[in-house]
């Protein structure tokens, strides 16, 4: 295993996608110099409604129902408030976020593929 956080029993880990990875206005915003007072990692999620996150780990005992067709590498969404996010042990700037499977609501794909 790759992961410093590794899921268990029906659990998901993510590496939750920043919002200026999926959000153009924002971006745009972030480039033309404007600055945001907070940056702590839930109040962006909150605030910003991040619920996007590419799949690092699926749990051992996660629900086929819930789970079916996702894989390792897939970009899910998830409910807004789901989960916990945690840092790993050898880096806490390295973030996951760890939430059931029965969170994720709809996995994402590409128009071009």
């Amino acid at each position: 295993m790759s992961n410093a956080v590794e899921a268990i029993g029906c659990r998901v880990v993510l590496r939750v996608q920043k919002v200026e990875d999926f959000d153009p206005v924002f971006k745009k915003a972030k480039n033309a110099g404007l600055v945001f007072a907070d940056d702590h990692e839930d109040a962006k999620r909150k605030q910003a409604g991040i619920d996007k996150g590419v799949v690092l780990e699926l749990g051992p005992h996660c629900d086929p129902a819930y789970v079916e067709g996702i894989k390792v590498g897939d970009t899910v969404g998830f409910a807004k408030y789901a989960g916990k996010i945690v840092a790993s042990l050898d880096d806490s700037e390295d973030k996951y976020l760890v939430l059931n499977d029965d969170d994720l609501i709809c996995k994402f794909r590409s128009r071009h593929g």
